[in-house]
């Protein structure tokens, strides 16, 4: 492989890598400002004072007061595109590994448009992390081969 398509490659994962950055931001975001109006709309004097004795405990506490509130994690289409991933267990990351060598960042992309639907990012995001261990299980079961380190691992069929 040439220099160039390797810097060409390096760059995309770089792209690829900042895109995920902003999404994960994004949403952070998202959850920090609909936190902070929900806490805007709560004004009963006794909500103030949980508050203020929840954050005397440890993480753990504050954290179920929130689930019980309603403050956890958003639900509805922020959360859910209306599909399911599928399962991606067996040959499922095999089938998209082909012979000529290719990123990581390019398997997963791959898997994306194999969907048939647009995931949201919860769902990029745990397909991203089922990716490295599916890898890794077929490297050490010699189904595939690997070459390179680090942004430059290419995977492919051998």
């Amino acid at each position: 492989m040439s220099n160039l398509q390797s810097a060409k490659f390096a760059i995309e994962a770089e792209i690829m890598h900042a895109r995920q950055g902003i999404a994960f931001y994004q949403s952070r975001l998202e959850t920090l400002e609909k936190t902070l109006d929900q806490l805007d709309s709560v004004s009963l004097p006794e909500d103030i004072a949980q508050i203020e004795e929840s954050e005397k405990r440890p993480s753990s506490a504050r954290v179920k007061i929130a689930h019980k509130r309603g403050r956890g994690r958003p639900s509805g289409s922020a959360t859910s595109s209306g599909k399911e991933l599928p399962t991606t267990g067996g040959d499922y990351w095999l089938n998209l590994v082909s012979d000529q060598p290719q990123s990581a960042a390019e398997i997963l992309k791959q898997a994306i448009a194999k969907l048939g639907f647009h995931p949201n990012k919860l769902q990029i995001q745990k397909l991203r992390q089922r990716l490295a261990p599916g890898l890794k299980t077929l490297l050490e079961a010699q189904k595939i081969q690997d070459s390179g380190a680090g942004r430059e691992r290419r995977f492919f069929k051998g």
